[in-house]
């Protein structure tokens, strides 16, 4: 009968610590007390936020890298010019290897195929 009477105790003194704890924390943690209230309210969907519609204006805006057809590009690289210029640089570095420094991918817009702009180590572009 002790052990029933020790057990019964010890399970209502910490039943009694735990409503304390709540009610300390419901008074000084504001949103633990509407954490409690929105589990024990009968509303069953959860809280909704409403988007609005906001105009974002960036500072600084970096300028995106407009799409060339493949003649633009042509046009803008002068590809004539620079394959005669490689061939002479060739001749004057004794026959010194170009390596490739950077190679970018354009995709050529309303066909499907693109076109790759590569750089190489002398500072000459290419069109492949």
């Amino acid at each position: 009968m002790k052990k029933v009477a020790v057990t019964t105790m010890v399970f209502m003194g910490l039943m009694a610590c735990v409503i304390v704890f709540n009610i300390i924390l419901c008074e000084a943690v504001p949103e633990y007390k509407d954490f409690l209230t929105a589990a024990v309210s009968e509303e069953t969907a959860p809280p909704v936020v409403k988007a609005s519609t906001v105009n974002v204006t960036k500072k600084n805006e970096e300028k995106t890298e407009e799409k060339l057809t493949l003649e633009e590009l042509k046009e803008k690289y002068d590809i004539s010019a620079l394959e005669s210029s490689s061939l002479s640089s060739g001749a004057d570095n004794d026959g010194a290897e170009r390596t490739i420094v950077d190679k970018t991918y354009h995709e050529d817009c309303g066909t499907g195929k693109g076109y790759w702009v590569i750089t190489y180590s002398d500072g000459s572009t290419a069109v492949e």
